[in-house]
């Protein structure tokens, strides 16, 4: 983590000059930060039905949390100027690369919560020394992220064989990049190495689809497999096609395979989301 730049920026022109490619923009290329997932309408979109699925179910986004804690000072960081033309008076928005030096004071926060940074972080352990750094002795950190491997417990996900290769494209694509997307032991361990203390995991199956018996899973099966339908490109084409080097022709192909797969109502697929979070002694 470079100390000599800030991680917060104004929005300037040049936060607003997004990356084109595949017909998608991503961030700008001011920052540091190699996020491989688009910022445009179509990922909000869902992003916005993603978080109706993060455990445990729904998880305040900034504008709600502020609304629920009205004492509260809250700030929503992100790599574009992306966030709501609406907030409570309580919380604001400020464009920030994690993998810089935090601007914030040594014990500012009572509690940080970080998620869906996969694939766009290193050096896990420089983050959340940051996080601890800034977090208020007492205070509390968490991380949320998801691991990128479709399961079932049934067998079903044998029906559709290119489900497996999901996770290999984010395998190859991370000996490449040299940056992980598979973290459960990662983050955990940066907890424990930026000195974090009572840390608990927390896993949870995240279905993909209705499928559940269970009313709520099945709610929130709906919402995954909404989200994963509406921008599976999103979170697949530039590691395809600018990482991996494949053809597009291919790639399209592959992409209409998963979505079919992805539809089976026979699979009764999930995710792992895992949860960590820990304590900043006092």
């Amino acid at each position: 983590m470079r100390r000599s730049q800030s991680s917060t920026a104004s929005v300037a022109s040049s936060i607003l000059e997004y990356r084109q490619l595949h017909g998608r923009t991503y961030h700008s290329e001011k920052f540091t930060a190699n996020y491989f997932i688009p910022n445009d309408d179509r990922q909000l979109a869902s992003l916005d039905m993603v978080l109706v699925t993060i455990p445990p179910s729904p998880l305040p986004a900034e504008s709600e949390f502020a609304d629920q804690f009205p004492n509260a000072s809250v700030i929503g960081t992100d790599l574009s100027p992306c966030q709501p033309q609406w907030a409570p008076p309580n919380v604001r928005f400020e464009i920030d690369d994690a993998t810089l030096e935090w601007t914030w004071n040594a014990n500012h926060f009572d509690f940080i919560h970080i998620r869906y940074i996969l694939g766009g972080i290193q050096d896990w352990t420089a983050l959340l020394k940051e996080a601890y750094r800034c977090c208020a002795p007492g205070g509390w950190v968490e991380s949320v992220e998801y691991e990128v491997d479709f399961r079932s417990d049934d067998g079903t996900t044998e029906l559709e064989p290119v489900l497996a290769s999901f996770g290999e494209l984010f395998r190859e694509a991370e000996r490449i990049l040299n940056c992980p997307f598979f973290v459960r032991e990662i983050q955990q361990q940066a907890f424990d190495d930026a000195g974090f203390v009572d840390k608990r995991v927390v896993t949870y199956k995240i279905p993909v689809g209705s499928w559940p018996k269970d009313r709520k899973l099945a709610e929130v099966g709906r919402f995954s497999k909404a989200a994963t339908e509406n921008d599976l490109q999103g979170y697949t084409q530039m590691l395809w096609q600018s990482v991996l080097q494949r053809p597009s022709d291919e790639y399209h192909v592959w992409l209409s395979t998963m979505l079919e797969a992805i539809r089976n109502p026979k699979v009764h697929s999930y995710v792992f989301a895992y949860v960590v979070y820990g304590r900043k002694p006092e």
